[in-house]
């Protein structure tokens, strides 16, 4: 009896955190700050107030409201506008040292740090 109530428990208070479906509007912004405003650089189209993001935003309310997927939707600017509209670039190619630089970078200087305090100590030890 135990169990199947603390699985009950478990099943409610997962489908109250479940996210609830997003509605068209919202999805058609979620889409909007992954593309990059032309004229605002660095702006998502979903934030910049020009007039080509806000045209730009109409196209893809109207993809939303169409049925295509968001793969579909952000590809359909990518062949427009080039990678460059993506504010997240795809990890392949030379896009993958962004992903992966920083990783390396902070496990460099983890293990640096490491060997360093790691000598100071024996360097310590001996002197002693």
């Amino acid at each position: 009896m135990k169990p199947i109530l603390i699985l009950c428990t478990f099943l409610f208070v997962w489908a109250a955190c479940a996210p609830s479906p997003l509605t068209p509007e919202e999805r058609a912004e979620q889409i909007g700050k992954q593309l990059r405003c032309p004229v605002c650089r660095g702006v998502p189209i979903a934030e910049s107030p020009s007039a080509l993001a806000i045209e730009m935003m109409t196209i893809v309310r109207e993809q939303v409201q169409a049925g295509k997927s968001d793969e579909e939707i952000l590809k359909y600017f990518e062949e427009r506008y080039g990678e460059w509209v993506l504010l997240k670039p795809k990890p392949v190619g030379m896009n993958l040292m962004v992903w992966i630089l920083p990783i390396l970078v902070f496990l460099g200087g983890g293990i640096f740090i490491f060997v360093a305090v790691s000598k100071k100590k024996a360097t310590t030890k001996e002197e002693l």
